[in-house]
């Protein structure tokens, strides 16, 4: 049931495109809003603050799926979690925005690119620079590390976890962007983080170079400090470091390298999804996670 619910999610996004939406839900805005009107909210132990920021909502909403259960044969659910994954994936679509910045680097539109890249693929921290290998190094860092926060983190713990499990990777997420809540939320965000990023390097591994990214995976596999967007960065470069031009080349100043390049990380992306479709289609078939 549950490849069925992501099979439907993907499908209908494919289909009819929701609105973009910024990384930084306005719904979860208004609720840190309230609670922060308790009183002397603040100086709680940011563990309690968690507790009540994010704990309290999953529990609160995975309890409301599970008594909706039994109503409609389990119609409702089933809708309700389509509308959940609906809602929490519309929080990064990046696809035709890419084909805009794609095409601003083949016309050398360096300030088109950099615009592209701030305001429709949520990478606010690109620099605009007429070294066009900086600039498109930003970018895939910042991409490949929100692509996994907001789409393959949250489908990861939505099979593990059902929808408790993707709703509670979906408020750390947005509890750790609220830096004036507690400077250290990124902390609880690192350790959900932890097995999926490494995952994924995995997987960028297995459909590239795999003897040259592995060692590099292997570095990182016990080191608890390394920040995600670092580890696969790093992964992804080695796993397309045998092809004509490394990532980490530099890039011709005419921008249809930048270009190229950017199409060989879409498609080691491309070729890694597959992998995790194939997964978790088999695994559902096995039963596994029925």
């Amino acid at each position: 049931m549950k490849f069925l619910v992501l099979f439907v999610v993907l499908l209908w996004q494919q289909r009819f495109p929701l609105p973009h939406r910024s990384t930084s839900s306005r719904t979860f805005a208004w609720w840190l809003k309230q609670v922060e009107k308790l009183p002397r909210f603040m100086s709680w132990h940011r563990h309690f603050r968690y507790s009540v920021v994010v704990v309290l909502p999953v529990v609160t909403i995975t309890a409301a799926m599970l008594l909706a259960d039994p109503y409609a044969f389990g119609l409702l659910s089933v809708l309700l979690k389509i509308l959940v994954l609906l809602y929490v994936l519309s929080h990064i679509s990046i696809g035709k925005h890419l084909e805009a910045y794609r095409s601003d680097l083949k016309k050398g539109d360096t300030q088109g690119a950099y615009h592209c890249a701030d305001q429709y693929l949520a990478v606010p921290e690109v620099r605009v620079t007429d070294d066009l290998t900086t600039m498109n190094h930003q970018v895939i860092r910042a991409l490949l590390h929100r692509w996994f926060e907001f789409f393959f983190l949250m489908v990861f713990w939505y099979m593990v976890a059902d929808i408790a499990g993707i709703l509670l990777a979906w408020f750390s997420l947005q509890y750790a962007r609220a830096t004036h809540c507690d400077a250290q939320g990124w902390r609880y965000l690192h350790w959900i983080e932890w097995i999926p990023v490494r995952l994924l390097g995995l997987t960028y591994a297995l459909a590239g170079d795999f003897l040259r990214a592995f060692p590099v995976l292997h570095s990182y596999l016990w080191d608890r400090t390394a920040n995600s967007a670092d580890v696969l960065y790093r992964v992804a470069n080695e796993s397309l470091a045998g092809q004509s031009v490394q990532m980490s080349s530099p890039v011709d100043e005419n921008a249809e390298e930048a270009a190229a390049e950017l199409d060989r990380w879409q498609r080691l992306h491309i070729r890694s999804l597959s992998v995790w479709m194939v997964i978790i289609g088999a695994a559902t078939v096995g039963g596994y996670l029925l």
